[in-house]
């Protein structure tokens, strides 16, 4: 059970874009929230006094990883990124005077084509403390993935692989995953992750994992430069399909199915993954480090199921992932 709860942390938790909703309410945040600008001018920070190792945190990683997404994105600067540290996400729609939609369980936000980034301190729902370095990466590729399509469609499923690509979100569990589904012909078809992931918590992990998997061996194959000349064309005005194919002389449908194959036959090269920290040896080594990994962790079961189980109440089938426009 804890697998699955991980899997559904790491797949759903840092993930969600929302769409942003206007509102005529007057608001404004607590006298402590301190909103200041950082990394060279290149962000507004909003944060509770208490949160400001944090924001240094934040601040930093601002630093890092902007010029990183520029270059991968062929995107020459970015506006400037309003960024929320808060104890809760729904505190930013409250001080705001916003409706909120922030779903329990999100511990980062990105607010569609509104260049915000909400991102939550402390523990979240898992109990767990928010990886907030990590987060920030996420949300923040969203952000640079909105700026690169200048308002034009691109798929969902290339917006969140890119994002976990960037947050270098990799485990070994979306590895187990990927590589289960691929050897039972279960991987989603890309046509199906367009504009929206499944609502399932099971098929929605997988989707975010086939992404990310897919987003890495694009850059492999093709270059990490390889997203910001599709998405000259898209800014240009082609479909993402068109663009895809100028870029690479290759039909997107094709590299699909060479993926599947590939994976599915436990010799793909896709081998090292972003974060330099796990590689692809094929479907059954796969299995056998999840099998070992498991065996651990039953050994420990009963000694830290309290730990492992409160606090946890979310409902996955109660809560859908949003459609992308």
């Amino acid at each position: 059970m804890r697998h699955h709860l991980k899997m559904l942390w790491l797949a759903l938790a840092m993930t969600l874009t929302l769409t942003w909703a206007s509102s005529t309410a007057l608001a404004a945040p607590p006298s402590d929230v301190v909103t200041r600008s950082g990394a060279g001018g290149a962000i507004t920070l909003n944060y509770p006094e208490r949160f400001a190792p944090a924001a240094k945190e934040i601040e930093q990683r601002a630093r890092i990883a902007l010029p990183v997404l520029a270059s991968r994105l062929g995107v020459e600067g970015f506006p400037v990124i309003d960024v929320w540290l808060v104890s809760d996400l729904d505190d930013y729609f409250e001080w705001n005077g916003i409706p909120s939609r922030a779903p329990e369980w999100a511990v980062g936000l990105s607010l569609t084509d509104r260049h915000t980034v909400l991102v939550r301190h402390g523990l979240g729902p898992n109990r767990a403390p928010v990886d907030i370095e990590k987060t920030f990466d996420h949300e923040l590729a969203h952000v640079a993935i909105d700026v690169a399509r200048a308002g034009h469609h691109v798929p969902l499923w290339l917006n969140e692989g890119f994002a976990s690509w960037s947050a270098k979100e990799w485990t070994l569990e979306r590895s187990e995953l990927v590589a289960r589904s691929a050897a039972s012909s279960q991987l989603i078809a890309l046509e199906n992750l367009e504009s929206q992931f499944p609502p399932h918590h099971a098929t929605t992990s997988l989707a975010y994992a086939q992404s990310h998997h897919l987003v890495n061996a694009l850059a492999q194959e093709y270059g990490n430069d390889v997203f910001a000349r599709i998405l000259t064309y898209v800014r240009a005005g082609e479909t993402f399909s068109v663009a895809f194919s100028l870029t690479t002389e290759d039909d997107l449908g094709r590299v699909e199915r060479r993926w599947r194959t590939e994976l599915a036959d436990g010799s793909s090269s896709l081998s090292n993954l972003a974060n330099g920290e796990m590689f692809f040896f094929g479907a059954s080594i796969l299995f056998v480090i999840a099998w070992a990994v498991r065996r651990r962790r039953s050994r420990k079961k009963f000694e830290h199921l309290d730990d492992d189980l409160e606090g946890w109440d979310y409902d996955p089938d109660e809560y859908s992932v949003p459609g992308y426009p």
